[in-house]
């Protein structure tokens, strides 16, 4: 029996590998999603028990010593997605589901379906995830792959001097990015976010909840999708994508070893302790490293290693941001991690200063966001 798809691949020559997606139409609604292959890999069919004649009512027996002879028997027949996928993906739609967080929306398993291999095509078992349709915060600031080496002191030199004429990002889209993934570690660290319906009211949604340190805050990682021109919204939801260095902790502490091999790329926003190997990768390691993303869209540069603490902040000021942003920026970007914000404290210090920005600059008052609109319709 034949079994129509439910997705259907929009550019049918992409979407080949593990590390690309494709946008997908949903045959039911017409929405649209992006797409990524879930890995063909299989897991070893080893058998529960070892056959052992003459021991035994039964004459079968496990024992550890027959382990090397039953990896040789073993078979590769059982895809690992089937055996992973349906205990984790409830728990990983949890994890996610976060209105700051790209969410996974739904895992496709093409290959369990009846008469449906001949319709994988290139695309196989996928997982469905948002549409973050316009593009990512490393399509909009300079390319870190166009920065200088860490020890070429020259053109670091020359990029972090004085300069009135720098690149920056206007205010309000630095400020819609602190906010919106502030809020994003917050869910991670400590399983706490905004009440739905109910703004300010910050609960924990998980006694139990294990703190996630997503060990990559980076441009590449910081999405957005279009706004509605329509209701006239200026900026469209901001969201924090890209688990692939993801730990669960396990730990109260939140603490976990740099993964190391990083791409260049990535390093410009790892925190001095990670950079300097005298701390683990810790909650502080990560409020430093969105503080770097904000100082980039600020400047255009992540901090220079080179330059000391108060060379490093002073270059926020080059290009008249406000009084509000520029304090918090400079508290995450802190040397000692012990002296950065909690991401507690953090998201509630953004939230003041936020609403001291909006109504007390032209700038501000310019801009309007979701919340206005949810209050307009009041």
């Amino acid at each position: 029996m034949s079994v129509f798809p439910r997705y259907i691949p929009l550019d049918a020559t992409k979407g080949d590998d593990l590390l690309s997606s494709v946008r997908v139409l949903r045959v039911s609604d017409n929405a649209r999603f992006l797409a990524t292959r879930i890995s063909d890999a299989r897991t070893k069919d080893v058998p529960i028990f070892a056959e052992k004649s003459g021991e035994g009512t039964d004459g079968f027996e496990y024992d550890s010593e027959d382990s090397e002879s039953d990896d040789e028997n073993a078979t590769y027949n059982t895809k690992l997605a089937s055996v992973i996928l349906p205990t984790a993906a409830l728990s990983i739609s949890r994890i996610l589901n976060h209105p700051n967080i790209i969410s996974l929306v739904d895992i496709d398993r093409i290959s369990s379906r009846a008469g449906t291999s001949r319709l994988a095509g290139p695309l196989a078992d996928l997982t469905i995830w948002e549409d973050m349709n316009a593009g990512s915060l490393a399509y909009i600031v300079p390319s870190a792959n166009a920065l200088p080496p860490f020890d070429d002191k020259a053109s670091w030199s020359m990029l972090a001097a004085q300069n009135y004429g720098r690149f920056s990002l206007p205010e309000s889209l630095c400020w819609h990015v602190l906010r919106s993934i502030s809020r994003a570690l917050l869910w991670l660290h400590y399983g706490v976010k905004e009440t739905a319906g109910v703004p300010g009211e910050y609960k924990i949604h998980d006694e139990d909840w294990q703190p996630i340190l997503i060990m990559d805050v980076s441009p590449s990682q910081i999405w957005f999708k279009k706004p509605d021109t329509r209701k006239g919204i200026t900026y469209g939801d901001c969201k924090l994508g890209g688990f692939q260095t993801a730990r669960v902790t396990g730990n109260r502490m939140a603490i976990a070893e740099s993964m190391g091999n990083e791409p260049i790329f990535k390093q410009y926003y790892h925190a001095p302790e990670i950079y300097t190997g005298s701390h683990p990768w810790t909650r502080a390691s990560e409020i430093w490293s969105l503080g770097a993303v904000v100082y980039t869209m600020m400047t255009g540069i992540p901090p220079p290693r080179m330059f000391d603490y108060a060379w490093q902040v002073s270059r926020m000021c080059d290009k008249g941001f406000s009084e509000y942003v520029k304090p918090i920026i400079q508290d995450m970007l802190q040397t000692d991690p012990a002296e950065r914000p909690d991401t507690f404290d953090l998201v509630d210090m953004v939230d003041n200063q936020w609403r001291q920005w909006r109504g007390n600059t032209t700038e501000g008052r310019e801009l309007f966001d979701k919340d206005d609109e949810k209050l307009s319709e009041v």
